[in-house]
């Protein structure tokens, strides 16, 4: 009975190995159902105390093996390939656009009512606050709401 125990064990081991390298879920249930069956199974034929030492080795080798996954997976080519390297768009911290509170600008497209405006030679997305602005219209900012700007026709 301790073949199929260790069988499962390393079967279970092996699912869940598999998982992080091809991620759909399959695996690693199937590996978690393998390591609970080998658990259970030592439970009932070995008793309560061989049971509990396995289900104390399974979870301290889970969390030695998670805490070696998160300090070295994002070095290995799959992990650099898997995870964000740079930021992605092109959004400016909010202190920025405060600084735009009450300037001019020049709407650069139709504001319908959101649009693009050149503000202090900067191009920003902004909202108007009544109905359409034509480009090439002046405009003032006349509120900024986290990276909502707001614009109205001078």
């Amino acid at each position: 009975m301790w073949e199929w125990i260790v069988l499962l064990l390393v079967v279970g081991l092996v699912l869940v190995i598999v998982e992080v390298f091809l991620p759909s879920g399959l695996f690693g249930v199937a590996g978690g159902l393998c390591l609970i069956s080998a658990i259970a199974m030592t439970y009932s034929n070995y008793g309560v105390a061989a049971g509990t030492w396995l289900l104390g080795g399974v979870i301290l080798a889970t969390l030695i093996g998670l805490v070696l996954w998160v300090k070295f997976f994002p070095k290995t080519p799959t992990g650099r390939r898997m995870m964000l390297g740079e930021t992605s768009g092109n959004v400016s911290p909010e202190e920025d656009f405060v600084a735009l509170l009450h300037k001019h600008g020049v709407a650069r497209s139709h504001l319908r009512p959101s649009g693009i405006a050149e503000i202090e030679g900067r191009r920003v997305d902004v909202v108007s606050e009544g109905g359409m602005i034509a480009p090439e219209c002046k405009v003032q900012v006349v509120a900024v709401d986290g990276t909502k700007i707001v614009v109205r026709k001078v």
